[in-house]
């Protein structure tokens, strides 16, 4: 699973409330924004340094960051490639229901299942994507045609090998102000860190809390806290673990989540209109595929204008693009990725 720097998200357990507009705006202060903000660039930042940087009592940043968290505007979790978490087989599924089967009801059923760490109702082609995590071809096998196919409700599912993870940016509002991707010259990313059993039962602690408390974290896996402190330091370092504030994206004013699927004009480089894809300031994820489409895009807009210039403007405009299919995101479902459990 190799790509930019950008490292693949870390998710939300359970359902992504998805409030209206005018709730959000009157439950959402200046503070509780960049509150939110210093917690994306570092979601393990102290109280005491986010009160000097924004020159307010501690006390009210505590409260502040605890009232985000309690009302699930905000989770901090850690954010980890699943490659290096043993999970180096991923594919998107495109679900179509039979109509059989409420979909809420279902698109819950489809979320608790192991393999699946995102899903999302959607309209058009299919009725909902569902990314699956496995450790090797046989159990992606396994996942689609003798669970998700099989699932009462589901009348077909179609699916799309990751080939390549090219980009990821889980904090929804940076992706708006970011520059290109940073590559090797190779094209190939930096990140090249491996991770040993310790370092993956870390990060599945802090998948759960991002600040949990090192020492806390030192007991359940038997080594000192500054060891701990130690790991933790060395992979934010190498850029194999991130901890971050991953936001309800309305929380933060964009309205509505797309998915586009593109499909490539012969003769077009994969990777290039990939690395394209990544430099459009509402795309937050990347990724090239296997199956009926070679590209599939997540982007995150204000509004149904934002949503048509992005396609009409941005995507539909570049060299490459033969054609595209835009899927527009009704409910969100998000489960943490945590490491592989080892096989008996």
């Amino acid at each position: 699973m190799r790509g930019p720097s950008h490292l693949v998200s870390g998710f939300l357990d359970g359902s992504l409330p998805l409030p209206g507009q005018d709730e959000v705006d009157a439950r959402l202060t200046e503070l509780d924004r960049r509150l939110i903000r210093l917690l994306q660039a570092d979601g393990r930042r102290s109280f005491a340094g986010m009160a000097r940087e924004l020159d307010v009592p501690e006390k009210t940043v505590r409260r502040k960051v605890n009232q985000l968290l309690d009302d699930n505007v905000i989770q901090i979790t850690a954010v980890a490639d699943p490659a290096l978490l043993g999970f180096p087989v991923m594919a998107l599924v495109g679900l179509c229901f039979d109509g059989t089967q409420a979909v809420k009801p279902l698109m819950n059923s489809l979320a608790e299942l192991p393999a699946v760490d995102y899903a999302v109702i959607t309209t058009g082609r299919y009725d909902a994507l569902v990314e699956v995590l496995c450790r090797d071809t046989a159990e992606l096998l396994t996942v689609v045609h003798d669970t998700l196919a099989r699932t009462p409700g589901v009348g077909s599912a179609e699916v799309f090998p990751y080939l390549q993870l090219h980009y990821q940016e889980p904090a929804w509002d940076v992706a708006q102000d970011k520059a290109a991707p940073e590559r090797t010259e190779d094209g190939d990313s930096p990140q090249t860190a491996s991770l040993d059993a310790t370092d993956r039962q870390i990060i599945g602690e802090l998948s759960l809390d991002g600040r949990l408390p090192f020492q806390g974290i030192a007991e359940t896996v038997g080594i000192s806290e500054s060891q701990v402190r130690k790991r933790v330091t060395r992979m934010i370092g190498d850029r194999v673990l991130r901890i971050t504030a991953i936001a309800n994206p309305r929380s933060l004013g964009f309205g509505m989540q797309v998915w586009v699927a593109v499909r490539c004009r012969p003769g077009q480089g994969i990777e290039a209109l990939a690395q394209l894809l990544t430099k459009i300031p509402s795309i937050t994820y990347v990724v090239a595929c296997a199956g009926r489409f070679d590209i599939f895009a997540e982007a995150v807009c204000r509004d149904a204008q934002d949503v048509m210039r992005l396609i009409d403007s941005e995507i539909r405009t570049l060299p490459g693009v033969e054609r595209t299919e835009l899927l527009m995101c009704l409910d969100l479902y998000y489960r943490a990725v945590r490491p592989a459990e080892r096989r008996t």
